[in-house]
């Protein structure tokens, strides 16, 4: 079995000769994780702006009950939602004889507008961390846009698939297909992206056995000389099944030995 050589250049002039599917599968994956990266470095700054309580759940179930003096109330100045900052409540409470200092998040204008230092506030506290129980805590979520990301990324997987699946069938053909003759049907051109002619191409239909199929190639000398009905050279799988152009150019600059009909 024939097994010629094939490298990164040719499988990237297959490639290219897709543009609009190679375009938007590499925009797909790109903006996914550009996107990533400065959601997660913006987050972990964020993050580190304001306190963070976890197992609230737990606490506000199995926590003990306290009062609290609030010592101080500070704007969340880097976020704000409809004109307004989240806020910290840093306050302290007697625990097992000492005082004992927190912090706690919450976005509630509402009520902190009219919070003052020294105010009592009831709290609850287990296992050394502790929640005001008339507030709820505010979290900074981006949760909706990792779900923008991850259906940007995995649209653009399925076309990388699907470009993939199309130049494998070829790089097959290219390595192992029989070279035989095919009868040109039609003939016809795609302009690729309108300024920069990347990904012009051409589609040559062709006859082959009791089937026609097409075949695309961006080697416009191989038909220079050729018109509907003349034979073309092709390469065909080893059951018959599938069949696509042999690329004379690439053929001789790879030094594919096998110029003949087989």
């Amino acid at each position: 079995m024939t097994d010629r050589k094939i490298n990164f250049k040719i499988i990237w002039q297959r490639a290219k000769i897709r543009p609009i599917l190679l375009l938007f599968a590499f925009q797909g994956i790109a903006f996914a994780l550009l996107l990533f990266l400065p959601m997660g470095l913006m987050i972990n700054s964020l993050g580190d702006s304001f306190p963070f309580v976890e197992n609230v759940e737990k606490i506000q179930s199995e926590g003990e009950n306290e009062n609290a003096v609030l010592t101080n109330i500070k704007g969340i100045n880097n976020i704000t939602i409809n004109g307004n900052n989240p806020q910290i409540l840093t306050y302290e409470f007697d625990f097992n004889g000492q005082k004992t200092e927190s912090k706690f998040s919450v976005f509630e204008p509402d009520k902190t507008d009219i919070l003052k230092t020294g105010d009592i506030i009831p709290i609850k506290h287990l296992n050394g961390q502790s929640i005001p129980t008339e507030f709820e805590q505010y979290t900074f979520n981006m949760d909706f846009m990792y779900y923008i990301a991850g259906v940007v990324l995995l649209i653009g997987l399925i076309l990388s698939y699907l470009l993939y699946s199309r130049i494998n069938k070829e790089i097959l053909l290219y390595k192992t297909g029989r070279i035989m003759e095919g009868k040109i049907v039609s003939i016809s051109h795609n302009k690729g992206f309108t300024f920069s002619k990347f990904g012009s191409s051409m589609d040559v239909h062709y006859e082959f056995g009791n089937n026609v199929t097409k075949s695309r190639t961006n080697n416009f000398a191989l038909t220079n000389n050729k018109s509907i009905g003349d034979s073309i050279k092709i390469l065909v799988s080893q059951d018959g099944n599938s069949s696509c152009i042999y690329p004379e150019l690439i053929a001789k600059t790879n030094g594919w030995k096998e110029n003949y009909i087989a």
